[in-house]
């Protein structure tokens, strides 16, 4: 079975890993504003442009975890829940959490390999997410030697970068399973227009 990620607003098939994430994949039910206009800051003017049914939430096996997802550099402080890819997607189904992909990586004994982290970004929201991206300057908003905690471990930042949706299914870079390494992955929202790029910002443990 082959992965994809699913991304804002609309998904592809990959050959590498079957990993779908909906990093963005939501859309702002806000009437009279343009993108550039106003952020979003109630929950309910928010919906995934697909969010998962009742039986796909229940397949994910949704699992609260112990301790934080925590960025201190652009203030990011979450909690962090697991769950399982289901019919080739990753695809979280709330907006305020970091969410461990279980049955990608090994998450379990992270020494071992990557683990990887999904968490949305949605256009014009003030998300957890989305301190991640930099709008503006189209790149992630954490920069290399910033720390990472993900629950009890520590991680140093070695590298961030923009993948095109259409290539990151084949981008070795993504889904190299090496011990220590950790992968947060997002949407790089744009000031108008639909998301076309994701955000790979990869840590190894301290």
């Amino acid at each position: 079975m082959t992965p994809r990620i699913l991304r804002s607003w609309w998904s592809f098939p990959v050959t590498v890993v079957i990993i779908a994430l909906i990093c963005a994949g939501a859309w702002m039910l806000v009437q009279g504003f343009s993108d550039e206009q106003s952020t979003v800051e109630d929950d309910a003017q928010i919906q995934l442009e697909e969010p998962p049914d009742k039986a796909e939430v229940e397949d994910m096996q949704i699992e609260a975890l112990d301790g934080d997802f925590q960025v201190p550099s652009v203030g990011l402080d979450t909690g962090l829940e697991s769950m399982t890819e289901v019919n080739g997607a990753i695809n979280p189904p709330g907006l305020h959490n970091g969410y461990v992909v279980r049955n990608h990586g090994t998450p379990d004994h992270p020494e071992r390999g990557t683990t990887y982290v999904a968490i949305h970004s949605v256009q014009g929201a003030e998300l957890p997410g989305n301190t991640l991206i930099d709008v503006d300057a189209g790149t992630a908003a954490v920069e290399t030697g910033e720390s990472v905690t993900l629950q009890d471990r520590d991680y140093t930042v070695t590298d961030s970068y923009t993948v095109s949706k259409t290539d990151i299914s084949g981008d070795d870079r993504v889904w190299a399973d090496e011990p220590g390494r950790l992968v947060i992955l997002t949407c790089l929202q744009r000031a108008s227009g639909r998301s076309a790029d994701n955000v790979v910002i990869e840590a190894v443990a301290n």
